[in-house]
């Protein structure tokens, strides 16, 4: 007997879920506890002005900021997700 279309479906669905979440608990991300600040002077579009003549962005200036928690012992690195589903 052959098997039905859904019979062979749902199982690869299924590995495909799995595989998914994995990727995603495994994913590094920051503390939750560890809160970031980043103040510079935008221009009118909102962008940051350039530091130096290098042109910087937003994301930049947050990382920048983090690191410098990091290295100061006031934050933890970032670990993987499913460390802080733990607690």
């Amino acid at each position: 007997m052959k098997p039905r279309p859904l019979a062979r479906i749902l199982p690869a669905c299924c590995v495909l879920a799995v595989a998914a979440f994995g990727w995603y608990a495994t994913r590094s991300v920051r503390p939750p506890d560890c809160e970031v600040t980043v103040a510079a002077f935008a221009g009118a579009d909102g962008r940051p002005l350039s530091e130096n003549g290098e042109e910087v962005t937003w994301e930049e200036l947050d990382e920048r900021a983090y690191q410098d928690l990091v290295d100061s012992g006031r934050c933890e690195p970032p670990s993987a997700r499913w460390r802080h589903w733990l607690g």
